[in-house]
């Protein structure tokens, strides 16, 4: 329900501060590399693996030809679906909001952040969806920090090696929910084989970069946003909290993957978030942008207020189900 020019003025309301709820953990941006592309929808050339692992090289002997060979290619396809919200921003409510709601300011905030919410579980259910991966492994809560046999340690070598002889390369970043993140903080195997780093002053501390060079990773993802699936009512005040970086609500997932820092043509990539920028039109003003997201405004007359509106238009596609390997139920069976 949008706050009505009544409601947006309190006679002693703060005026520093507007309370909203905001969700800071947003990592979709950060598992993929992003591809910029022309086009909404369009063809991309994909490798076969086979031919880059033959030893098609041979010995070539006087005056002989060398050995010649190729590599084949197929093809994909993404499509791009625009993800947008409007929000009106009525005339009288910026004429008579106290100042700690900053219409305009909040309007923004509120559309952008609905559009990357989005985005985080359209990404999200792309990693955690097991039918998505050549390998997948239940963990059977023995990642729980209490579990009786904690194996966290050598399951993680395990997906390593698994994906090395899938596509040739190391696996190089971890995503894991922040569940199970809490839980690895406290994982005793973890801590000591760290303990020796720390001083009097300084105690060891579990921190994404400390998990990520134990296991020879660029990066570790932690992914701790939520949404809500309860419906609207009038009263404002429901809300039932949902973890997106969960296969099996409650139970915990992670994911152990490969990809390039940038687009790389002829490498293994687990998936590719493809960008269209598109148009913004002609009838609206472009109050913000960057690479991803973009928001505009204008003005309805009928309505007298100005609409705000986010947008983002992108694919999130898996590309190399053999360059990920998903754990579910880390927690619990």
């Amino acid at each position: 329900m949008n706050p009505t020019p009544k409601s947006a003025h309190k006679d002693a309301a703060l005026t520093a501060l507007a309370i909203g709820y905001l969700n800071p953990m947003f990592i979709a941006d950060r598992v993929f590399p992003h591809v910029p592309v022309a086009k909404r929808s369009d063809y991309f050339f994909k490798f076969l693996k086979g031919d880059w692992f033959r030893l098609d090289a041979q010995v070539r002997g006087a005056g002989a030809e060398a050995a010649q060979s190729g590599y084949k290619l197929t093809s994909d396809s993404y499509s791009c679906l625009e993800y947008a919200l409007a929000h009106p921003v009525p005339v009288q409510l910026i004429n008579n909001a106290d100042a700690a709601l900053r219409p305009w300011e909040t309007a923004v905030n509120y559309v952008m952040r609905q559009v990357m919410l989005r985005k985080e579980y359209v990404v999200s259910q792309k990693i955690v969806t097991a039918a998505n991966w050549t390998s997948t492994n239940d963990a059977e809560g023995n990642w729980l920090a209490t579990a009786t046999t904690n194996t966290f340690i050598p399951d993680m070598f395990l997906a390593k090696k698994t994906v090395r002889e899938l596509i040739g390369i190391d696996p190089n970043v971890l995503v894991v929910d922040a569940n199970t993140w809490d839980n690895i903080l406290q994982n005793e195997d973890v801590l000591d084989r760290i303990k020796y780093s720390s001083t009097a002053g300084s105690p060891a501390v579990v921190t994404p970069n400390l998990i990520a060079q134990l296991f020879g990773l660029d990066e570790v993802l932690v992914g701790g946003a939520i949404y809500s699936n309860s419906e609207e009512t009038v009263a404002g005040t429901e809300f039932n909290a949902v973890r997106m970086w969960e296969t099996n609500a409650t139970k915990g997932s992670a994911w152990l993957g490969y990809r390039t820092a940038l687009p790389a043509i002829n490498e293994p990539n687990a998936g590719y978030i493809f960008e269209w920028m598109g148009d913004a039109g002609q009838e609206s003003e472009v109050m913000s942008s960057d690479v991803y997201r973009e928001v505009r405004k204008w003005w309805e007359d009928s309505k007298k207020a100005w609409m705000v509106e986010a947008s983002e238009t992108f694919d999130a596609k898996i590309t190399s189900a053999d360059a990920g390997f998903l754990f579910t139920d880390t927690l619990a069976t």
